[in-house]
């Protein structure tokens, strides 16, 4: 791959990340240090809590485990701080939990400066003791928002607002977290949290006292409840842009601004106690340039299954048929002929802000029946914009959106459908694909549903699309959408179909693209696996030939662990699927470096690697809030914002540009037009053992970005465990064949992500 790979240094970047230079045991001195100077010490003891018998772990018990232990260990910390005359409130009191030597202790501060036997545990629990005094640190130098303090995480409060009753405090945030790898590497990661705060009246103790987490709003107390599904909501942006360069009020609420605030805080605070450390900026030094797979065929035939709780009319379906013969679908057909599987009706519950809905089968889910030589789309009513469509029905008949449903009886019907026709169960592969939409639209403002076709109102001169619609409208004045609408379902020449988009500045919405694109890997994924002589063209490579596998692991807690091995065949510029092992056992006999939890046979989670067996070497790739950094922009944005020169208004163009995130993504003056670097992958090669790379958006940046920009690793080891050195890893077959076939924005991890097509495949054949 050398060959392929230009040499040029990019600008750099600011990560999340540091490199503490001390070990561990020197870290804990200079933390007594600083807090022997401060008058503060830590104490701990060994947590010995049992959970009564009434109540169980489960997660639905109320009051559950974890809100009764986290009372239990107030109460305890109390009761130590007494002893040396502090006394706290249950709200103000802090503390971390870590496990060392098998057992489960609880870290605190307390005024025993003297107190150094935490020491001796520090080794095994690191990050929790540094997050402690972190969080001292932090409290004590002040921030600019509001936080909540009692928990082990601090909570950066987003927002506050009253629930329709008015009888509950919604409160969002970002919990923060510094992670301690042992690779002695720091990691800043911010994460969504939603809590429940409650009025004291409405607030129910377990033993009459106020020991929850007190919050102050308009006057008014509230004490934590408990904690909300963070999944439901994301209006805590990664960044958003302002045309007003002097408002830095939105600015502040984004991740991009606490990760600025929170890691110069956190270099402060290391300075402070005299612990040696430096930042790990990203440079790229090098790039390689359209290395993207492009070429996935539309399938010829579809069916769509409307699950949206409203029929299709033939007007819709005709504007489908149109719309997707001209993007290479021959045939195209409805189940059901387009009526809707089910009916939704949103039911209000008064008190409660959680989404439920009543769900009638209009067709009996179980008899839905799928046939594996059809590619299918499924129409799903969108519930709530974090869940989708996913839900699981309560004894109550009424079904609650959430992400959380595998070990639910009842769930919506598209999970059921994936259930019901899983390829690691049944060894059999159906190409479904789900698209969640709160209403179907063959064309929309870009600001509304999804649609098929989208367009952009103040772009559109509605004099001239009328002379040009007049045709297929029988001369009536008609709104935007359905002169479009008129126009698509008459027009059978995909030419002049282009030539009228482009002149209006119609597009296919990049969700309908995503689909058709999916649709088009897993019509391949089926087709191969019943003929592993269909191939899939990729950039042909330096050798001629290549046997080797893909291995995807899904291990999560408390669910049954997932797996599969693919072995795939390079051969002449195409790539063949030539064997599936879907059996974990076998699996974990076969490879045997794949990853286990301690003193268990239960595979960790999430473990993903491309296997040469003639070399014996795996090649591992992964993104991890654990290891691998996210880009928070350049340095000197806060000082910027301090002097009042900062830029944030995204459409500024040149010298003047807000050019805040990814750095990386400005190469040099040199590389021009700048949309190069949309189909580049950036390359680090300057570390000896990994390579680490980051791939820009497909896209120009949106005035608002959810989620950050993500920092991926390449390492490679040998059977025997030995490291591959970067110089060799960057040259192997295995990793040239990962560069040629990473997508752009095709089956996201997340908004900023993107992933090896092989990698795809295999997750599609666990999830699908």
């Amino acid at each position: 791959m050398r060959d392929k790979i230009i040499n040029k240094l990019s600008d750099i970047s600011r990560t999340n990340q540091l490199q503490i230079l001390q070990t561990p045991e020197e870290v804990a001195e200079k933390l007594f240090q600083y807090l022997f100077e401060l008058g503060k010490g830590i104490e701990y003891f060994s947590l010995q809590y049992q959970a009564e018998d009434e109540y169980s772990e489960d997660e639905g018990s109320q009051p559950t485990f974890y809100e009764r232990r986290h009372r239990y260990i107030k109460s305890q910390v109390q009761e130590r701080l007494s002893i040396s005359g502090e006394k706290l409130k249950y709200s103000d009191i802090q503390y971390f939990l870590s496990s060392a030597d098998g057992k489960t202790y609880v870290f605190f501060l307390s005024p025993n400066k003297n107190h150094s036997g935490w020491k001796q545990l520090f080794s095994g629990s690191r990050e929790r003791i540094l997050n402690l005094v972190f969080k001292f640190y932090i409290l004590s130098q002040g921030l600019s928002v509001e936080t909540i303090n009692g928990f082990e995480e601090l909570l950066l409060v987003h927002s506050m607002n009253l629930s329709k009753s008015k009888d509950a405090l919604l409160v969002w945030g970002q919990n923060l977290l510094t992670r301690y790898n042992h690779h002695n590497v720091l990691t800043l990661t911010l994460s969504r949290k939603s809590r429940l705060f409650l009025l004291k009246d409405h607030y129910s103790t377990l033993d009459g006292d106020d020991v929850g987490e007190l919050l102050v709003y308009k006057n008014k107390k509230y004490y934590f409840e408990r904690d909300r599904d963070a999944r439901r909501q994301n209006s805590i942006y990664f960044m958003r842009f302002d045309k007003d360069d002097e408002n830095f009020d939105k600015f502040k609420k984004t991740q991009l601004y606490h990760y600025q605030n929170l890691m110069t805080k956190l270099e402060k605070f290391l300075s402070e106690c005299d612990i040696a450390f430096k930042p790990l900026h990203f440079q790229a030094d090098h790039y390689l340039e359209n290395p993207f797979i492009k070429n996935i065929e539309s399938v010829e035939s579809l069916e769509i299954i409307n699950n949206t709780g409203v029929d299709l009319t033939e007007s819709d379906q005709q504007c489908l048929k149109v719309f997707l013969k001209h993007q290479g679908v021959n045939l195209l057909t409805f189940y059901n002929s387009g009526k809707t599987v089910s009916t939704y009706e949103q039911v209000e519950v008064e008190g409660e802000e959680d989404p439920r809905w009543r769900i009638t089968e209009v067709v009996p889910w179980s008899k839905v029946k799928l046939d594996k030589k059809k590619n299918y789309l499924v129409f799903n009513k969108l519930l709530e914009e974090e869940g989708g469509s996913m839900a699981y029905q309560k004894e109550d008949a009424l079904w609650y959106p959430s992400t959380e449903i595998n070990n639910k009886l009842k769930v919506d019907f598209y999970s059921q459908l994936k259930k019901r026709f899983n390829y690691l169960d049944r060894g059999e592969f159906f190409s479904t694909q789900g698209i969640n939409i709160s209403e179907f639209k063959a064309v929309g403002d870009v600001n509304s549903a999804l649609s098929v076709l989208s367009y952009t109102d103040n772009k559109i001169d509605k004099d001239i699309l009328r002379l040009d619609t007049q045709a297929c409208t029988d001369g009536k004045f008609l709104d935007v959408e359905d002169s479009i609408s008129c126009y698509l379902r008459g027009q059978e020449d995909s030419k002049q179909l282009e030539k009228f988009c482009k002149k209006h500045k119609i597009n296919i919405s990049p969700e309908f693209q995503k689909i058709l694109i999916e649709l088009g890997i897993k019509n391949w994924i089926e087709q191969s696996l019943v003929n592993s002589s269909s191939g899939l063209p990729i950039t042909p490579q330096s050798f001629p030939k290549k046997s080797f596998f893909v291995i995807n692991v899904r291990s999560p807690r408390n669910k049954e662990a997932k797996a599969v091995a693919i072995e795939f065949l390079y051969k002449d510029g195409y790539i063949y699927i030539k064997n599936v092992m879907r059996d974990i056992q076998q699996i974990i006999k076969r490879f045997r470096f794949l990853r286990q939890r301690k003193n268990s046979e239960k595979l960790i989670d999430d473990q993903q690697y491309f296997v040469d067996e003639s070399e014996q070497l795996y090649i591992s790739c992964y993104t991890s809030d654990f290891f691998t950094p996210i880009l928070i922009g350049r340095n000197g944005i806060l000082e910027e914002m301090k002097n009042g020169t900062l830029k944030i208004f995204r459409e500024i163009k040149g010298e003047n540009s807000s050019r805040l995130l990814p750095l990386v993504s400005y190469y040099n003056a040199e590389l021009k037009p700048i949309k190069r670097i949309q189909n580049t992958i950036c390359l680090d090669l300057q570390n000896e053992t990994f390579i680490q790379y980051y791939v820009p958006p497909a896209k120009a940046l949106a005035r608002s970005i959810k989620r950050g920009f993500r920092v991926y690793h390449l390492i490679g080891r040998t059977y025997s465990g030995e490291s591959i050195a970067t110089s060799k890893l960057v040259e192997h077959p295995l990793t040239a064949l990962h560069f040629s076939t990473i997508t752009q924005n095709v089956l996201k991890i997340g908004d900023n992500s993107q992933s090896s097509l092989l990698q795809k495949v295999a997750k599609i054949l666990i999830e699908n």
